[in-house]
């Protein structure tokens, strides 16, 4: 079958996936994932490994729309008004997440190494997942901001958090001395190349966007710029879905009729998203789910119980509103594509380490695996709940997609 064939199957029947779902009152990724599933090596096949790999720059121009849409959302009025609540959310999220999974995976396996690892791919949250929920249902609010900002910062917690403890497992089993120039190097090369680079696309988006007239010039300039930006960031290995989020900062912040150009990548983008879900389904396979075992269990169970503790303590310290304090803590399940990135990077440094190293990334890797396929139905849902009981799904209207007026 070629791959436009593919591609049109698995846009039709994600979207009739979705509908449906969305008609049964469940958040329409989830209906998307599964179609994917169905696609996928569980079932039918047509998504093998060997066309996921293909379609991988398809997986990273839909990241990179993600990226740019979560960090349009992020109005720097906002920001300052939230700040200190989101900075106190997040690093008690991070602290009570890494803490309450490794202890715990410590503590059933006997493995230190394991347990930091396995600590470290927790703090993740899918931002796409998460994000499409949102959008799907215009929420807007205080919870909407404050999520919108956690998943995205959550990205750059995770990779600095593993550029330490990553090095530190494999200097350990390959028993050198441990160098935090290394860990830092790592997380500079991957955020701060990224922070760097968005900054720079950023600027030039928002002075030649001043100069143009009509609305289909400003968003294909937009688009443009995003498409390079993510594409520069892959060159240097920085961290696209970041690199692109800060582009998308400065698009809101300076650029006064941001609003409807945004709308429109974002109608113009739906196919592309919906293919990027169709194929994390088809990733996973539901026949490694016995896999996940009871260590699979303890990480599933208590990367929630951090992430919702770890939120809600953060919110009351800072003292947040109520419908912060009350919802934030089952919004940030989700885990999807730096979790299974991270993943597969542990699995290629540690294979070469010799058998224990060899074991410890199989384990990994099969266990985020199913985990992940548990978390992108759960989170979505928790994400709506969390939502509809803050009152805020509904608030925005998207405007129409109008070429020219």
């Amino acid at each position: 079958m070629t791959d436009f064939a593919i591609i049109g199957i698995a846009v039709f029947l994600g979207i009739i996936g979705g509908r449906f779902f969305d008609k049964i009152g469940i958040p329409e990724v989830v209906g998307i994932v599964l179609i994917g599933v169905i696609l996928g090596e569980s079932f039918l096949g047509i998504l093998n490994i060997e066309r996921l790999d293909h379609y991988k720059p398809l997986v990273d121009l839909a990241l990179a729309f993600f990226g740019f849409f979560i960090g349009a959302e992020l109005k720097f009025e906002e920001l300052r008004k939230l700040g200190l609540i989101i900075l106190s959310i997040l690093s008690f999220e991070v602290i009570f997440t890494f803490s309450i999974v490794a202890t715990g995976v410590y503590l059933f396996t006997g493995e230190p190494l394991l347990a930091i690892l396995f600590g470290t791919l927790a703090i993740s949250t899918a931002p796409a997942a998460t994000a499409d929920v949102i959008w799907e249902y215009g929420a807007a609010g205080e919870l909407t901001t404050t999520i919108l900002a956690l998943v995205g910062f959550d990205d750059i917690a995770t990779v600095f958090v593993y550029s330490i403890t990553s090095t530190y497992v494999v200097a350990s089993l390959e028993h050198i001395q441990l160098s935090i120039f290394d860990a830092l190097r790592y997380f500079m090369n991957n955020i701060g190349l990224a922070i760097v680079i968005g900054t720079l696309f950023g600027v030039i988006m928002t002075l030649f966007i001043r100069i143009l007239h009509k609305k289909k010039d400003v968003f294909v300039m937009a688009m443009g710029i995003v498409i390079l930006t993510s594409g520069i960031a892959e060159i240097f290995e920085a961290s696209e879905i970041i690199s692109t989020m800060i582009v998308g900062i400065l698009f809101a912040n300076f650029y006064k009729g941001s609003d409807s150009a945004i709308d429109a990548i974002r109608e113009l983008s739906a196919p592309i998203f919906t293919v990027f879900f169709v194929l994390i389904g088809a990733r996973m396979n539901i026949y490694l789910l016995p896999v996940l075992g009871l260590t699979g269990v303890i990480y599933l169970g208590l990367s929630m119980l951090g992430k919702t503790s770890g939120s809600t303590f953060g919110a009351w310290l800072a003292k947040a509103g109520d419908n912060i304090k009350k919802n934030i803590g089952i919004s940030l399940y989700s885990q999807a594509g730096i979790a299974l990135g991270l993943a597969t990077h542990l699995y290629f440094s540690l294979k070469e380490l010799g058998p224990v190293g060899m074991e410890y990334g199989t384990r990994i890797v099969n266990t985020l695996i199913s985990a992940t396929l548990i978390l992108l139905i759960i989170g979505p849902i928790m994400v709506k709940l969390a939502l509809r009981r803050a009152g805020e799904i509904g608030r925005i209207k998207r405007e129409e997609l109008v070429f020219e007026k």
